[in-house]
């Protein structure tokens, strides 16, 4: 069976906006009733406080005939989001020159040592393979959604499917920044 995790990231979030942006989101998902306000341990897979489903937690879902879901982990530090696919290859996306590179062998050295430098310090560059430009690590597009290098995310742990609405309505709290929607099983 294996427990599921559906994350909606915001790589755009400064360190001064995450801790906002959270508080503006969590405060709508409670005034709707889809969590608890008080995030609590033991909601969801992690070490991570999470915030309980609320008794309309249903609003959020396609389909709520699933069953009761866990809690929602609210991350406002920088934190490497990923998704986990059927593919071990993935490719990235520069947004200077938008080239597109396949993550292999020095590549994949190079953006993991970079992730490692992100979780521990918030701050981290890439040279591009392709225009040999530094990029900030976060503003990479990763194909198939397989990462996101994010100082806010938000973890539905064990949920039902989000439905489009909920996650449009939901990213429309976050002042136009760029979202990425992750999902897997582990």
């Amino acid at each position: 069976m294996g427990d599921t995790f559906q994350t909606i990231a915001d790589p755009d979030a400064s360190a001064q906006d995450a801790p906002r942006l959270a508080e503006r989101v969590v405060e709508w998902l409670v005034a709707e009733g889809i969590v608890l306000a008080e995030a609590a341990p033991g909601w969801a897979l992690s070490e991570h406080p999470a915030h309980p489903p609320g008794p309309n937690w249903h609003k959020a879902v396609t389909d709520a005939r699933w069953g009761a879901p866990e809690g929602v982990a609210v991350h406002t530090r920088p934190k490497v989001f990923y998704s986990l696919g059927d593919s071990d290859t993935h490719a990235v996306t520069c947004p200077r020159c938008g080239g597109t590179t396949t993550v292999a062998d020095d590549v994949s050295a190079r953006f993991s040592t970079a992730m490692g430098t992100w979780d521990e310090t918030g701050a981290t560059d890439v040279d591009c393979p392709a225009c040999a430009e530094t990029v900030p690590l976060p503003a990479w597009a990763w194909t198939d959604d397989a990462f996101a290098v994010a100082r806010l995310g938000f973890e539905f742990w064990n949920w039902p499917v989000l439905s489009d609405d909920f996650r449009t309505r939901m990213t429309g709290f976050l002042e136009g920044h760029r979202t990425v929607f992750l999902q897997g099983k582990i």
